[in-house]
């Protein structure tokens, strides 16, 4: 664990309750002997052992937070005015996630994922290695020529993705990867 994570572990946090039903935020103490996920990192104010979320849930219409979200932050930052402004305004805005430079990620993922599994069908669901496994022909080439001339790079020069990647196969190699490096003694 690096220097920072383990600093990061060692301070003062507070446990957080935004509800986007009643538009709230409730502040609860933070205890670290009381996860705020399950150990299948399932999230939520009824998967929790905290004793201190029950009373702050009650509160809401029919007892619970149909719409929420619970988090923690550490106390110093979360008592700096612009830090916790910053916080409850990307909670309401809500976080593009991937596509944050609107480049319709998320759809371009989905689509290569739906053609790397209709390839996996054709090779009739290898359970080992794929004949095709990142051959020239599953590379992924964008049309981005132009684009890099203009910028002064060289279009040749991209680095290398593959349909494979989006595959089932792609796990089978990555085990086979791992073992050969011994992680999984």
């Amino acid at each position: 664990m690096s220097t920072t994570a383990k600093h990061l572990d060692e301070v003062p946090k507070v446990l957080v309750l935004a509800c986007f039903s009643c538009n709230t935020l409730e502040e609860m103490w933070y205890d670290d002997r009381y996860p705020i996920t399950k150990p299948d990192g399932s999230l939520g104010h009824d998967q929790t052992n905290n004793p201190f979320l029950p009373d702050i849930v009650k509160r809401h219409p029919e007892g619970k937070c149909p719409k929420g979200l619970l988090f923690d932050a550490p106390t110093a930052i979360w008592q700096h005015k612009e830090s916790r402004e910053q916080i409850v305004q990307q909670l309401r805005k809500g976080s593009p996630g991937l596509d944050v430079f609107k480049t319709n990620f998320y759809d371009t993922k989905a689509n290569f994922s739906a053609d790397a599994l209709t390839c996996y069908k054709q090779h009739n669901r290898p359970e080992g290695q794929c004949p095709d496994y990142k051959s020239d022909k599953k590379v992924l080439t964008p049309d981005t020529a132009k684009e890099r001339i203009e910028a002064g790079l060289d279009p040749s020069k991209l680095p290398k993705a593959y349909l494979c990647d989006f595959c089932p196969v792609k796990s089978y190699n990555m085990k086979k990867h791992n073992q050969e490096k011994g992680l999984y003694n």
